[in-house]
């Protein structure tokens, strides 16, 4: 019986590189592949998140632009008691119009932005997501802004409140009875219905001294406040443009 050797050729080295090559292609490819994939993902996170902060965005603007006016009749309001003062600088009492004025004084907008999408965006890991540096420059530029904008807020609102215990402590209450017994929430501070006739109330002269200097503080106050969020609204509003351009979302 016949006994067959198979002889085994061994591999030459060009065999062992092209199938080390072809193994190392395929995975290589594979890792390409995959980061391709997350890339793609990345930038379409990107993109939603950009859609999601033009909404904060416009929502926020056009509660800036509403609330502006109503800052400048605060102002108004303040201008108009000083001049009555001015004129009337011996004046031991005050009309129903400069009681409804010191009413109009203490009112301010109070602004709260919209950062639904910029938490998401932080909580995200920061402004890494977005690639375009000009626009998370800018988006950090903007949340600075506002930043500023809500560390004086409270300490404005508290100094305003300020206001309220003037007017309640510079009129004479009995000669606004009328209006307590018409309305039982009332507080001197908000303005008397049209229905009350009331010809002058007499205020407490000792404190009308204190009470100018306050009105002439925060009608400068109020100004600068105003500028502030103007500026804020400016810089959304390029940031908006900015975001549409670079993202091509018009």
């Amino acid at each position: 019986m016949e006994v067959h050797h198979h002889t085994h050729h061994p591999k030459k080295w060009k065999e062992y590189f092209w199938e080390f090559f072809m193994l190392f292609l395929a995975v290589f490819c594979g890792f390409l592949a995959e980061i391709q994939v997350e890339h793609y993902v990345e930038h379409q996170r990107e993109k939603q998140y950009m859609l999601s902060l033009v909404d904060d965005l416009e929502s926020d603007t056009a509660l800036l632009k509403e609330g502006f006016p109503r800052k400048d009749q605060r102002i108004i309001a303040i201008d108009s008691l000083l001049l009555f003062f001015e004129t009337n600088p011996g004046a031991k009492a005050i009309p129903r119009n400069i009681f409804r004025l010191m009413g109009r004084s203490l009112w301010d907008r109070h602004y709260r932005r919209n950062n639904t999408t910029m938490t998401q965006l932080k909580n995200a890991g920061g402004l890494r997501l977005i690639r375009k540096k000009n626009v998370r420059d800018s988006i950090a530029a903007l949340d600075l802004l506002w930043d500023r904008a809500d560390f004086f807020k409270e300490l404005y609102f508290k100094t305003q409140d300020r206001g309220k215990e003037f007017v309640q402590h510079i009129i004479q209450a009995e000669d606004a009875v009328s209006i307590y017994r018409r309305r039982p929430y009332f507080s001197p501070y908000r303005p008397a219905p049209d229905s009350v006739t009331i010809e002058n109330i007499r205020i407490n002269r000792e404190l009308l001294s204190p009470y100018l200097n306050f009105l002439s503080d925060q009608a400068n106050t109020t100004s600068q406040d105003k500028r502030t969020y103007e500026e804020i609204e400016k810089s959304a509003e390029r940031l908006i443009a900015l975001i549409k351009k670079e993202y091509h979302l018009e």
